[in-house]
């Protein structure tokens, strides 16, 4: 039941079909729901269930699609996102799929076998990994899921829990449903008398992700779903027929998502780049910690908590210390290759050594890699979803992920400790706004200062505001980006209360 889960991260993934590692046999369950996104068709999801059997057990494979039209700032794009789990008949889940696209021409395929207590997680894509994580059998799967009311016999008032495993961010999250009372609502354009249930999942690292509510008919199946997805709008699944779910969506209906997660402010910072110290009033209607929803560090510190409204004080740090902080280490995993910050890939090595040339200095190097990076790559709006920087490398486009991401690996390439940093921009428009943004910080003698391989400006203002960051270190989920879809999921409001060195 709980589809949405994978789609809430990033609104960019794209996937192909799984591809099935045993024979799919007889389908036993199909159905198709038509999706809309703040009252207009913008797609459809289908899940399909087919009954194989392995060494004389039968099984079933569930695999649940989700596909959108969305439109950012004029530009239209498709969104997929595909899962599937294997059960036994009793229920217990046996293995897990997801496969997702990260860029042009590259695909993160993620296949989990459970082994007892342990999942056994193979991902394929720029490098092939492997590792074990611990299972618990309670979890229940897609085909389980589907039945789930139904078994259950549940009626209003009936209120109970249970496991779901998401793959896009490796998980086990716990997921409590309540069930209100019959209600009538649209379904197609009918009005229906139907049972009212809330699905909440638990809080993954702090984020309460949004709970979906379900309408049951009379025979406990689902026939109307609904989600407020942030920074997409309100996503309402309605139960029809396959003609009917695949029929024509008309893009230019569909609101904008990308205006739709622009932050106001109420006035203008003049050349916000060259900013030294920006005081911003923060306001987290839907957070019961708003005080520790963004980063504290050298260049960022709260004040002033007062109820869901904190004060945000950003200032410039434009370079490292001139000496070396005593003591001052940093830990190993900045340094590293891994999955996404691919600082042993060949190509990415190749232009790192371009970039720096002779220089030693490791400021400098990374001043020359984020000029490289955006005096050499192609911006190119939404049409990457997280590329990995080996994929980047080569083909040297993208919007800011991809930027930070380059720029982090060939600073690590170089032997300069890198990480990622997720947070908010200052635009300049027609209105002044804040956009959701990412971005590159450096370890130099014992301190972290950031750059911007989007602007290479060879430092950052008072503009940039930082949700988290993370070294993407043994990662290959997107797990690192829910710090920001907690700040999206509050509500945030934002307003400049003084700006300094910018005017």
């Amino acid at each position: 039941m709980q589809k949405y889960l994978g789609c809430l991260l990033v609104v960019a993934l794209a996937a192909p079909p799984l591809r099935a590692a045993e024979p799919m046999g007889k389908v036993v369950r199909e159905d198709w729901d038509a999706a809309y996104l703040d009252g207009q068709k913008a797609g459809y999801t289908r899940v399909l269930v087919r009954e194989f059997e392995k060494d004389g057990k039968k099984f079933f494979r569930t695999t649940m699609n989700l596909y959108l039209v969305l439109r950012r700032f004029n530009d239209t794009v498709e969104m997929k996102v595909e899962t599937g789990t294997d059960e036994t008949a009793d229920g217990k889940v046996v293995g897990v799929q997801m496969r997702q696209t990260l860029g042009k021409n590259q695909v993160l395929e993620m296949i989990g076998t459970v082994e007892g207590e342990q999942m056994l997680i193979k991902v394929t894509g720029n490098m092939n990994m492997e590792k074990k994580v611990k299972w618990n059998d309670k979890v229940i799967g897609l085909y389980k899921e589907q039945q789930l009311y139904k078994d259950k016999g549940v009626k209003a008032g009936s209120e109970f829990s249970y496991l779901h495993f998401e793959p896009l961010i490796g998980a086990v999250v716990t997921i409590n449903v309540t069930v209100g009372d019959y209600e009538t609502v649209k379904v197609n354009g009918i009005d229906r008398k139907l049972l009212r249930t809330e699905a909440v999942p638990e809080k993954i690292q702090g984020v309460q992700l949004p709970g979906t509510s379900f309408w049951l008919d009379k025979d406990l199946n689902v026939v109307r779903s609904e989600v407020a997805m942030p920074g997409l709008g309100k996503l309402v699944l309605a139960r029809t027929t396959k003609d009917v779910a695949l029929s024509p969506v008309v893009p230019a209906k569909i609101s904008d998502i990308g205006l739709n997660q622009l932050i106001p402010l109420n006035r203008r910072i003049q050349n916000p780049q060259d900013s030294s110290n920006v005081v911003y009033k923060v306001t987290l209607p839907g957070d019961d910690e708003p005080g520790t929803s963004f980063a504290k560090d050298n260049r960022q510190d709260i004040k002033n908590i007062k109820g869901k409204t904190f004060e945000l004080h950003v200032k410039a740090v434009r370079q490292p210390p001139a000496k070396a902080t005593e003591n001052a280490k940093v830990d190993e995993e900045y340094l590293k290759s891994s999955y996404f910050i691919t600082s042993a890939d060949s190509e990415v090595q190749k232009l790192a050594k371009k970039a720096v040339g002779a220089e030693a200095d490791p400021w400098k190097k990374a001043q020359l890699i984020e000029r490289w990076v955006r005096n050499n790559m192609k911006i190119q709006n939404f049409t990457e979803a997280m590329a990995t920087a080996d994929h980047v490398a080569r083909n040297l486009e993208g919007d800011c992920t991809e930027h930070a991401m380059l720029a982090a690996a060939m600073c690590r390439a170089v032997g300069v400790p890198s990480k990622i940093a997720v947070g908010l921009v200052y635009v300049d428009g027609p209105k002044p706004v804040l956009g959701y943004h990412m971005w590159t910080e450096v370890w130099v003698r014992g301190e972290w200062v950031p750059i911007d391989a989007t602007l290479g400006k060879g430092s950052i203002g008072a503009a940039h505001l930082k949700i988290s960051d993370h070294s993407w270190y043994d990662t290959q989920s997107l797990k690192p980006l829910l710090p920001v879809m907690r700040v999206m999921l509050a509500k945030v409001q934002i307003e400049v209360v003084k700006a300094e060195g910018a005017e």
